[in-house]
């Protein structure tokens, strides 16, 4: 009959829970909004950097929310165009189709589904990362100013 291995020799899955750390806490201003970005791009931009309270890095973080912010722009762009267009326009053949920028709809909201989850932008992904905007701003105001 063979016996447990001794804890310095496992390998493999962790059987209980990781160890917790202290959130990362950026203390300085969000960057500036970049001038590229469309109206619905810049309130994205500023939103997520006001909703991270210190939880996002400029120097690391930045392109994760410049790229959100860009889909945010394109998906607003292309739902204009559908609404210009109308919902349903005439296909190859005369058959009425859904608007051809219907799917590039569906792909941009696939990949800012993707970066959502990445960045913890959803309740799953927030407890999964560890991310609470609360705990960041606790840690940055400090222990007495609760």
């Amino acid at each position: 009959m063979s016996r447990a291995k001794a804890p310095g020799v496992r390998t493999g899955n962790a059987n209980g829970p990781a160890d917790e750390t202290a959130p990362v806490v950026y203390e300085g201003r969000a960057p500036r909004v970049p001038a590229h970005l469309k109206r619905v791009g810049k309130e994205v931009w500023r939103t997520v950097w006001a909703a991270g309270s210190g939880a996002y890095s400029p120097e690391t973080d930045r392109y994760i929310i410049l790229r959100y912010a860009e889909l945010h722009d394109r998906r607003a762009h292309l739902l204009a165009s559908v609404d210009n267009d109308g919902l349903m326009t005439v296909g190859s053949t005369g058959q009425p189709v859904v608007h051809p920028a219907m799917r590039y709809v569906e792909s941009t909201e696939k990949e800012l589904r993707a970066i959502e989850t990445v960045i913890g932008f959803t309740p799953e992904a927030r407890m999964r990362l560890g991310i609470v905007a609360a705990e960041a701003r606790r840690v940055a105001a400090g222990p007495e100013d609760f």
